[in-house]
């Protein structure tokens, strides 16, 4: 919850939504997929309806249908032979709305083809709709939808289902017993009102089973995604608009500590003559014993559908990255970027941005992401190195950098290096705070953060592959400077090289990044044994302290949450590593990863901003942006020194979560999960 950004609300999403009556249920009438509406026989040999069942046999019970009535035809969802959800209206499983009004769309043509259910010919209003549904998984159908226009059109669509099931809805969050609708989209303070949750994920748990709706990232959806749970008429609607009308939304200069963001919106897909939209979600079944089992079953789903899936670890992490994915509709740098959270708005640090890019570990996305930084989110903290070393990694991939803002960085670094160390400059000119990502921790202004010095060295080294003059004696007084700050009595790093009293936890993240990036390790074997042993010494039974007393306690005044004394995981995470890439043992490393992962994830399958170091309670933003960059990290680390094989950790942390990879996929084993909250 860093300054600026702690503004909480959102868009009330549904206030404006038209009103979706979800009919009576209808019997699913399941004929043979070999003929048309028309009665065009599109049999190709065999029983196609035999065949599919058959398929879906093999990857589980989950299934869909072929729904045939007066109006045409549409889809169902089964499992098994059981009804499980029937469409949004009486026949159809797709509901269109315009500002004219809304329409129930269902399809004159299918086909069985590849194992896949095709719906085509269906066209209203200047609009024309085709849809399929795959197993891409175990009981996991994805589901995608084609707009096509003729001509220029505002519109929306509900994808949601009737559920045909008794059982209790729930959200990511929890069970659902009322009446609600939220949105993933945007809750920061350009909005104002409304309920937000990050994951678009709607359920229904019937006994032990599961059966979920997934909805892409809104930055596949212009950043309109709405969901709702009605519970009397027992519906769950996932929309790609509300309907709202166009007005001015702004991010005002109070909130934000560098700019204003300004620009119109409204709540309709806009789609021009000629052109094609495709939309996609995706509908699962998994057993579940406890609402941690339902979060974690939502995460696989996605992980599955995405190949976020080598290890539970990675589809956390990953789909935390996939599901803060927002178009950039504020400012004109890019066309995607990363948000911190939900109820922080659409902008992006670059820090946050940075961890996402390499968490989500995709290149396209990744240099949106970097061309949507602007100078005025350089200019304080560790944001100019971070921007530096991102701006390497583009490059290496073949991506096209803005060299104006390349070179500001590098001329915003260098202009504010005293003998090779980082001093920040103050970002608000009465307080002394603002200097290092853990923004409230106040610095005097000829400090300098160790914090910060890790990355000013892996800077330095990005700039130099850049082609700027930076020589190998710059990089050397840097890496001086950042030894510097080790505290040799006491055993540890400290928090600055003038408070060397503050245990610093975020010392050494900077480094195990520059040996990510370039392979080069900064500080002596002996420094970071020593400092992890004091760290393991005097952590508190919910991780290390981000500042603290060299004993471990509380500075003065300070609370244990947030930066007051909370613990953040990548730093800890980021600490461990540099354990191993400094030749402590593997299996130590490992074992003390596994338990601050086990304090992470207790709550939920999710990480969080910090953890409260007194109650060990979650603080903050879940699916917290920054810690998705830890799965990356760890794969380079590995990667650099050439430790092959599966990971021993995932697989560890699987065993603990429940989870299994069976060909291919991840799949959730609730009975032999030992990592659950206390009930």
């Amino acid at each position: 919850m860093r300054l600026y950004r702690n503004a909480q609300g959102g868009l009330n999403a549904w206030a404006t939504l038209p009103r979706i009556d979800f009919l009576p249920l209808t019997v699913v009438v399941v004929l043979l997929m070999t003929r048309s509406c028309g009665g065009a026989d599109t049999k190709t040999g065999g029983d196609p309806a035999s065949e599919a069942a058959k398929a879906a046999a093999r990857i589980g019970t989950l299934r869909f249908v072929e729904h045939r009535s007066p109006a045409g035809v549409s889809a169902r969802i089964l499992d098994a032979e059981r009804p499980v959800f029937e469409g949004v209206t009486r026949d159809a499983s797709l509901l269109l709305v315009q500002p004219a009004g809304r329409s129930a769309i269902s399809y004159p043509e299918s086909k069985v083809q590849d194992g896949q259910l095709l719906l085509s010919g269906a066209n209203t209003n200047g609009l024309a709709f085709s849809e399929s549904f795959r197993h891409v998984g175990p009981d996991l159908i994805e589901r995608t939808v084609v707009v096509t226009a003729a001509s220029d059109q505002r519109y929306y669509l509900d994808l949601g289902w009737s559920v045909a099931v008794a059982g209790e809805f729930y959200s990511f969050l929890g069970q659902e017993e009322a009446t609600k609708g939220y949105t993933p989209t945007c809750a920061g303070p350009e909005f104002g009102g409304g309920s937000y949750q990050t994951f678009p994920f709607l359920g229904c748990r019937t006994s032990n089973t599961l059966y979920g709706i997934v909805g892409d990232s809104p930055g596949r959806w212009e950043n309109r995604c709405f969901f709702r749970f009605d519970v009397e008429k027992r519906g769950l609607s996932l929309a790609n608009g509300d309907g709202s009308a166009r007005r001015v939304i702004t991010i005002p200069r109070e909130v934000d500590a560098t700019t204003v963001y300004r620009a119109a919106f409204d709540g309709w897909q806009h789609i021009e003559s000629g052109q094609t939209q495709t939309w996609k979600t995706w509908i699962f079944a998994s057993p579940v014993k406890s609402l941690y089992d339902v979060q974690l079953a939502a995460h696989l789903a996605l992980a599955n559908a995405k190949g976020f899936n080598q290890s539970g670890l990675e589809a956390i992490l990953r789909n935390t990255s996939y599901l803060l994915l927002r178009r950039n509709l504020l400012r004109p740098e890019s066309d995607h970027l990363f948000i911190s959270g939900v109820g922080y708005g659409w902008k992006q640090w670059v820090s946050d941005g940075f961890w996402m890019s390499r968490g989500l570990d995709d290149p396209g996305y990744d240099a949106q992401a970097h061309a949507a930084v602007f100078f005025e989110r350089i200019n304080y903290e560790d944001n100019a190195q971070y921007y530096l070393i991102w701006s390497a990694i583009v490059k290496r991939a073949g991506g096209e950098l803005d060299a104006r803002t390349v070179g500001r960085a590098y001329r915003f670094i260098r202009e504010h290096e005293h003998d090779g160390l980082y001093v920040p400059p103050r970002l608000i000119a009465d307080k002394p705070i603002m200097k290092t990502y853990h923004d409230q921790l106040p610095y005097d202004d000829d400090d300098a953060p160790a914090s910060n010095q890790g990355f000013h060295c892996g800077a330095l080294l990005a700039a130099k592959e850049l082609g700027y003059p930076v020589t190998d004696e710059d990089i050397a007084r840097a890496i001086a400077g950042y030894r510097r700050m080790f505290n040799d009595q006491g055993s540890y790093f400290a928090t600055s090289l003038k408070q060397q009293n503050h245990v610093g936890q975020d010392a050494l993240y900077g480094e195990v990044l520059t040996f990510a990036v370039f392979g080069r390790r900064l500080l002596p074997d002996d420094m970071i044994r020593r400092h992890l042993e004091t760290s393991v010494r005097i952590q508190t039974p919910y991780g290390m302290r981000v500042i603290s007393n060299p004993d471990g306690s509380l500075l003065e005044g300070h609370s244990g949450t947030y930066v007051f004394g909370g613990s953040w995981f990548l730093n800890d995470g980021a600490n461990y590593l540099d354990g191993l890439i400094h030749g402590m043992d593997p299996k130590w490393v490992d074992e003390r990863l596994l338990w601050r992962l086990g304090k992470e994830l207790i709550y939920m399958p999710a990480f969080h901003e910090s953890l409260n170091t007194v109650k060990g309670l979650p603080h903050g933003h879940h699916l917290y942006s920054w810690n998705s960059g830890f799965w990356w990290l760890r794969r380079e680390v590995r990667q650099r020194l050439n430790l092959s094989g599966p990971d021993r950790l995932e697989a560890q942390l699987d065993a603990e979560l429940g989870i299994s990879r069976q060909k291919g996929f991840l799949r959730l084993q609730p009975k032999t999960a030992r990592l659950r909250p206390k009930e």
